[in-house]
């Protein structure tokens, strides 16, 4: 993997960063916009996971577990939100 490819990765991870922090600070957060939240944080734990943490090349069960974890993680946060919605 090429470092120029990291580094367009790392901008668009910080990108996503400022993106995020900006939605959470200046908007009444409202149900679609936690869940373009959480959007958002899947696809920056895809990136590190994959080309950061290097699992792009391993067997499909690592991929599976590491993202499963990842996807069971925003699932939860997305539960406890519309839990603490009622």
């Amino acid at each position: 993997m090429s470092i120029h490819f990291l580094n367009v990765i790392w901008v668009a991870l910080m990108v996503a960063t400022v993106l995020t922090w900006f939605i959470g600070k200046s908007v009444q957060m409202s149900a679609p916009l936690v869940v373009m939240v959480l959007v958002i944080s899947a696809v920056k734990g895809w990136l590190i996971i994959y080309d950061f943490m290097a699992l792009r090349r391993v067997k499909f069960l690592w991929r599976a577990l590491v993202l499963g974890w990842l996807l069971l993680t925003l699932a939860v946060i997305l539960l406890a939100y519309w839990l603490g919605l009622k």
